[in-house]
């Protein structure tokens, strides 16, 4: 009886010291959930990508803008001219070199007004009456030097009909603001997703971490019931096969563990991999974990919220609004065209030279005694434009289109919603079970634990009650994961995760671009 006490005691104190083993260095590296979701967005790699994507969403709106920029101008040209001598060229020469310089800025507005301020340089030179062998007498005076003529002018251009004041570029720069803010929403949407994934990562480690545990204390408890079983045989009290049978689940258990290892080191290096850490990391075993339930949890308010908020939502609604933009711009491509135009300036001309004609006071350009004016009105009428046709049947189509597509997407969005509302209300209660059960095993295994020391349960039933502890323990583990995904799914689905952990969807934009 004395003998037998004493193997129980040994037990209790294996068993103890081992649990308290498992329950003790927990140092590593930890972060809060929030933390955790600011430390995916600022280190996650492909949410770095997927930020440097949503940098990139007003890049079309941005070419497009770029029509209206202010651009200076400049040319030049050289004009020069040789013909054989006749009565027709005794006039104009046989040789002419005109030489022509111009700068200036022009500068399309939102209006579809073109303005252009330009200021052009002119030298015309002609050998007319320079030869005295094929000059008439008397004409030899008429030779004269190099002509240089200036002008300064301002032209004005404005489309009147089919794009009104520039209705169909202003048409379009909303459809490409509207499409950046489209792209804009998807690229956090996107950014969101990823972050839920990358505490996936985070939680599975700790998934394999409980599950190596688990083995690690199984393997703890069949080593200490096979050599109790062992030193029992010595004392007479349990047969060889018994022994046998303990090795054999040793075995078992010590595969189950190798596994439990490669998968625990597997699922480091992808977080180590996910989080951009250093490799040598060392992860603390209690990872960022939520336990309790959104306190308004409510189908018609959540899915409200989802209308207001969710990227493909609030695409449906640019969408009809492009469409629209669409289907005018369509109508208005078939509208006559019709464009005037208009320049006006002033010039002046001399023998000496070409800053002549603005320092000259009296005959200069400034002196505006020499205005130069230029008008144009012109006019084309599309007559059986098919391609007209097509755009506006196009743009009916497309309203269709998305029309079907909100109709589709609403009843979407509503039922997503309310699955997602459904799952964390049922992972919730898994979840809440999971700690009943496993504080129910815990009494469970003291209570064995207890008897066996007052001899009235054999080694089996102590290590049947720790497993099925143990295994409660991994179960509690798993359910709080899969809680905690199915409550940022559903912060994703209503897209409010950033505002959840109070993340600017400014500063999603990467700095410095």
């Amino acid at each position: 009886m004395e003998q037998r006490s004493w193997v129980s005691s040994t037990l209790i104190l294996l068993v103890s010291v081992g649990l308290l083993a498992a329950e003790s260095g927990d140092k590593g590296f930890t972060l809060s959930l929030q933390d955790a979701v600011k430390y995916a967005i600022e280190n996650n790699r492909e949410v770095m990508q997927a930020r440097l994507e949503l940098a990139k969403a007003d890049s079309n709106l941005m070419k497009f803008e770029g029509k209206y920029s202010w651009r200076a101008l400049s040319k030049a040209e050289l004009d020069e001219k040789k013909f054989p001598f006749n009565q027709n060229n005794i006039f104009t020469g046989t040789k002419t070199q005109t030489t022509t310089y111009s700068a200036g800025l022009e500068k399309l507005f939102t209006t579809g007004t073109y303005f252009k301020l330009e200021a052009k340089s002119q030298r015309f030179d002609s050998n007319a009456f320079e030869d005295p062998n094929k000059t008439p007498a008397g004409f030899t005076a008429l030779g004269l030097p190099p002509l240089y003529t200036d002008t300064l002018s301002v032209t004005i251009a404005q489309d009147l009909l089919k794009n009104a004041f520039g209705a169909n570029e202003r048409n379009m720069e909303k459809i490409l603001e509207n499409q950046t803010e489209i792209m804009r929403e998807q690229m956090e949407d996107q950014v969101a997703n990823k972050v839920v994934a990358t505490l996936v990562d985070y939680w599975n480690y700790s998934v394999k971490e409980s599950g190596y545990q688990t083995f690690e204390q199984l393997l703890k408890n069949t080593k200490t019931v096979r050599d109790l079983t062992i030193r029992k045989q010595g004392l007479g009290l349990s047969e060889s096969f018994e022994v046998n049978q303990w090795n054999a689940l040793l075995s078992q258990v010590e595969g189950q563990m190798a596994q439990a290892v490669a998968e625990k080191e597997e699922a480091r290096r992808k977080l180590i991999r996910s989080l951009n850490l250093p490799e040598d990391t060392v992860f603390q075993k209690t990872t960022p974990l939520s336990e309790t339930l959104p306190t308004k949890l409510d189908y018609a308010a959540d899915i409200d919220y989802a209308y207001k908020h969710r990227a493909d939502f609030k695409a449906i609604v640019r969408k009809k609004e492009n469409a629209e933009l669409s289907m005018k711009t369509a109508k208005n491509e078939a509208l006559p065209s019709l464009k005037a135009a208009g320049t006006y300036g002033y010039q002046a001309q001399n023998l000496v030279s070409p800053q002549n004609n603005y320092t000259d006071k009296g005959a200069g350009v400034f002196s505006y005694q020499y205005p130069v004016m230029q008008g144009s009105l012109d006019l084309s009428y599309p007559i059986m434009d098919k391609g007209v046709k097509a755009g506006i049947r196009d743009a009916e189509i497309q309203k269709r289109q998305v029309s079907l597509e909100e109709a589709d997407l609403t009843k979407a969005v509503s039922d997503d919603v309310k699955t997602r509302i459904d799952i964390l209300k049922a992972s919730f209660q898994v979840m809440e079970n999971a700690k009943r059960t496993e504080e129910e095993s815990k009494k469970y295994y003291n209570g064995v634990l207890r008897s066996f020391q007052q001899g009235r349960f054999n080694a089996l039933a102590v290590k049947n009650a720790l497993d099925t502890h143990v295994q409660d323990q991994l179960s509690l583990v798993r359910a709080k994961v899969d809680y905690n995904i199915n409550l940022h799914r559903y912060y994703v689905a209503k897209n409010a995760l950033f505002e959840e952990y109070g993340v600017e969807r400014s500063k999603l934009l990467p700095e410095n671009l």
